[in-house]
């Protein structure tokens, strides 16, 4: 117990941090430690589940005193699969309402299909270039998301988003750049951040 406190206390180099979370994940996943570079999505390449995030994220609080944003990031995701932001981005923009059950119906349609369908259902007016600037602000509200919970927003292909938002805005490639979020390296830099040695 007192090398906890020992390890909140301590100020960690990236080094140490990335050292200590790899023998971590070795440990946890059961995977080799060739395997944990720092481009290595624990969920695509290193076989982690939804229970492994809870054992992870207590062996990091143990070791580093630092809790990782598990369930914020779930959340948010969850946020965008159900198309929340995008049901609030309409609302703000053209003053209308979208119940969640139309949205389920629109999931699979790109944010044009979506302006299509309100403007028939609704009646509100289209401009040229709408999709676009909506697209953007979802990409925005992101990254911003992101960085909500202490992830790099740069670690989010902007555009890569604008782009499969404009097509499916529920496209499974978004979730995975969340999920992506979740890589050694990624994971690296969000610990050493909140337990770098303050005095190098």
């Amino acid at each position: 117990m007192s090398q906890g406190v020992v390890s909140i206390q301590k100020g960690w180099t990236r080094e140490e941090v990335e050292k200590a979370l790899k023998e971590i994940l070795v440990d946890a996943l059961g995977v080799e430690e060739e395997k944990v570079v720092p481009e290595a999505s624990l969920v695509h390449d290193l076989g982690a589940e939804s229970i492994d995030f809870l054992d992870i994220g207590f062996r990091v609080q143990q070791t580093f005193g630092v809790e990782l944003p598990n369930r914020a990031i779930q959340e948010k995701a969850l946020s965008w699969r159900n198309m929340a932001g995008l049901s609030r981005v309409i609302e703000e923009r053209y003053r209308v309402g979208v119940s969640p059950e139309e949205m389920r119906q629109l999931h699979t349609m790109g944010i044009p299909g979506v302006l299509r369908w309100l403007a028939e259902k609704r009646g509100i007016g289209i401009q040229n270039g709408d999709a676009e600037k909506i697209a953007a602000e979802l990409a925005d509200r992101l990254v911003s998301e992101v960085e909500s919970v202490g992830f790099q927003g740069s670690l989010i292909d902007r555009g890569e988003v604008m782009q499969q938002m404009l097509q499916n805005i529920n496209s499974p490639k978004i979730m995975e750049g969340m999920i992506r979020l979740f890589s050694m390296g990624a994971l690296v830099d969000f610990i050493a951040a909140k337990v770098g040695d303050k005095t190098a």
